[in-house]
């Protein structure tokens, strides 16, 4: 099969894309798939004496890359003639245009198929807002939360008055629309509060505040429908953030997760309705949090969850005898379909 790798992309997860796309392409060869990899941000061909390359970039890579290559790099490597006997794209990407429905779209109007969810359930995901509303629409319970909007890129006195009125620390502060944790910060203090918000407001204007929930992080991967096994994630520091979820030793994994049955099962019913309610395919994550109560939350879901050798996905396929090669190869079949 010839498949189409895109990889890297202008969002703040460009090196985690990277990574998964290293990954995903060694998995593609081992196949026996004939395989072209892209950055669609730059058009840069990923692919060199057949290895892929991670290229180095340093500086800000968001301007640097916009600069050179402007937006409809994009349109034009998707459409463009080299790719037209192309009988997948493999969506490596994380975050930003990847994921949130804007690719999706392109591949659609390219007519070509491609793994992952559609156009409307990627746009839906990104949003944890709008997927903390659905969730709470079929009583499944979500930490209490506020989406803000800070009107061109200023802070007001009056959000931060609203904000202090409505929570109480610990809460979280984050990105609406992002992901790998970027921009998060758990604030403990009301002095901490208005730099919280500017570096969420770095990722994205619409800011989300969330109740923090003590508890024991619980993620559960949704295959083609099918839930796979909870896999429980411990942060050395106590908070899972991008260092935690990146770094070699800096988290410890238990999979299956070592809860009650009953529990076991709720979380994954859970799983499967958000994956359902956005109309996900392919492959998902749904995280959760579960209190010492065993009381389960929704926090959000990833309709592109990472593939590196720390991710949770993989882990918890490999758990029922998928190894990494047989999810690549799963979720090709089902992009075919």
């Amino acid at each position: 099969m010839k498949v189409l790798l895109l990889a890297g992309g202008e969002s703040s997860e460009r090196e985690v894309s990277l990574k998964t796309g290293k990954a995903i392409y060694e998995a593609l060869m081992r196949l026996g798939h004939k395989v072209l990899a892209v950055d669609p941000c730059t058009g840069q061909n990923l692919i060199e004496n057949s290895q892929f390359v991670i290229p180095a970039i340093s500086g800000n890579h968001k301007n640097i890359l916009l600069i050179k290559s402007g937006r409809y790099t994009l349109t034009e490597q998707n459409l463009a003639n080299d790719y037209n006997d192309v009988e997948v794209v493999f969506n490596g990407l994380h975050g930003g245009y990847g994921e949130n429905g804007r690719m999706q779209c392109l591949l659609d109007l390219a007519g070509k198929k491609y793994t992952g969810s559609g156009m409307t359930a990627s746009t839906i995901a990104m949003d944890k807002s709008i997927t903390k509303h659905l969730a709470a629409s079929e009583h499944i319970n979500t930490p209490r939360w506020a989406l803000c909007k800070v009107e061109k890129g200023k802070i007001e006195k009056d959000l931060i008055e609203n904000i202090t009125a409505y929570f109480k620390p610990p809460f979280i502060v984050k990105p609406n629309d992002g992901g790998s944790t970027v921009g998060l910060t758990k604030v403990i203090s009301y002095d901490q509060l208005e730099d919280a918000l500017k570096i969420a407001l770095k990722e994205s204007p619409n800011i989300l505040v969330e109740e923090f929930i003590a508890g024991r992080e619980m993620t559960v991967s949704v295959l083609n429908g099918d839930a796979l096994p909870v896999v429980e994630i411990k942060p050395i520091s106590g908070l899972y953030d991008y260092e935690a979820k990146y770094t070699s030793g800096k988290s410890e994994y238990f999979v299956p997760a070592d809860i009650p049955v009953a529990v076991t099962e709720s979380l994954q019913s859970n799983a499967r309705t958000v994956y359902n309610l956005i109309g996900a395919t392919g492959l998902a994550r749904v995280d959760f949090i579960l209190n010492e109560d065993n009381k389960h939350y929704f926090l959000e879901i990833n309709t592109l969850p990472g593939m590196t050798s720390l991710s949770l996905a993989p882990m918890a396929a490999k758990a029922v005898g998928i190894n990494f090669d047989q999810l690549i190869q799963k979720l090709l079949d089902a992009a075919k379909k």
